[in-house]
This record gives structure tokens, sequence and C-alpha cells, in this order.
């Protein structure tokens, strides 16, 4: 499977910058204002990362492979 490298950077601004930005911003209003739920939102949030960057990372895989 190779992804477009628009889709590429897409998905690597997202596990890079945006989901950690926003897991961390929900973890400490959490902590302030007491919203609840901060250790399950953390946990999907670290498996949405996870996910998403091992599909880059095939995809990565796969292009250097046909290079």
């Amino acid at each position: 499977m190779k992804l477009s490298n628009s889709c590429y950077d897409l998905l690597k601004w997202l596990v890079l910058i945006v989901i950690p930005a926003l897991t961390t911003f929900y973890a400490v209003c959490d902590n302030l204002f007491g919203w609840g739920y901060a250790e399950i939102v953390t946990t999907i949030s670290a498996a949405l990362c996870t996910c998403i960057g091992s599909i880059s990372g095939i995809s990565t895989a796969q292009y250097n492979k046909d290079k």
C-alpha cells in the first residue's frame, strides 16, 4: 500500500504534532477542570497514533522497496 505524498505528509503531521498536542491539552484540562475520562482518552489517542504510524511506516517501506 503506497500513499500519495500529500496523504503521507498529512498522516505524519497528525502523528507527530496534532494528536499528541490535543492529547496533552485534554489531559491537562482534565486535571484542572475534572472533565473525566483522561485515561480513556489518552489510551485511545496512543492507539490511534500507533495505528496511523504503522500505516505510514508500511507505506514508507513499500515506497523504498519499489524505488
